[in-house]
C-alpha cells in the first residue's frame, strides 16, 4: 500500500513536472466562449512562435456518439493559422462539410501534412470570424457555450 501511494506521487510529479516544461495548459478550469477567439489570437500572435496553438474542444449538442470536435489556432512559419486538424473522428467525419462552409464565406482551407498529421489550414484575416462561425453557425453552439480550451506557449 504504502509503495503504491509513493508510485502514485512520483507519476503526479512526473505529469506536473512534463506539463511545466512544455508550457502545456489545459485548461478545463478556464472554458472559453467563441466571442473570446479574439483575445486568444491576440495572445497567441504575441507569443510569436511556431508550433504554440490553442485547440477549442466540444461537442456539438445532439451528437449521439460524443465525438468532440477539436477547432485549432497555431503558428507554423511565422504565420497564424486556423487548423482543422484530421486525426479525431468528427474532424474527419465533418471535413467536406466544413471545408465548404468555410469556402462559403470566403476561405480556402488547404490540405497539409506535418509529421504524418493530415489538416487543413488557413492564415489571414478573419480567421478568428472564420471559427466563431464554424461553432455558432455550422455547429449550431450558442456564442456563450462554455468551450474546453488547450494552450501550448502561451496561458
Amino acid at each position: 500500500m504504502k509503495i503504491a501511494i509513493i508510485a502514485i506521487i512520483v507519476c503526479l510529479a512526473v505529469v506536473v513536472w512534463l506539463a511545466l516544461q512544455r508550457r502545456i495548459r489545459i485548461a478545463t478550469n478556464c472554458p472559453v466562449t467563441s466571442s473570446d477567439i479574439p483575445e486568444i489570437l491576440s495572445q497567441l500572435e504575441r507569443s510569436g512562435k511556431n508550433g504554440n496553438f490553442a485547440v477549442l474542444i466540444f461537442v456539438p449538442p445532439g451528437s449521439t456518439d460524443g465525438e468532440a470536435v477539436n477547432l485549432q489556432y497555431s503558428i507554423e512559419g511565422g504565420a497564424v493559422g486556423l487548423d482543422w486538424v484530421l486525426i479525431g473522428p468528427r474532424n474527419e467525419a465533418d471535413r467536406e462539410k466544413v471545408s465548404e462552409f468555410a469556402a462559403r464565406l470566403g476561405s480556402r482551407l488547404e490540405e497539409h501534412d506535418m509529421n504524418r498529421v493530415r489538416y487543413l489550414r488557413v492564415t489571414g484575416s478573419g480567421i478568428g470570424n472564420l471559427g466563431a462561425k464554424i461553432i455558432t453557425d455550422f455547429y449550431h453552439i450558442s456564442a456563450d457555450t462554455k468551450l474546453d480550451i488547450v494552450t501550448e506557449g502561451f496561458k
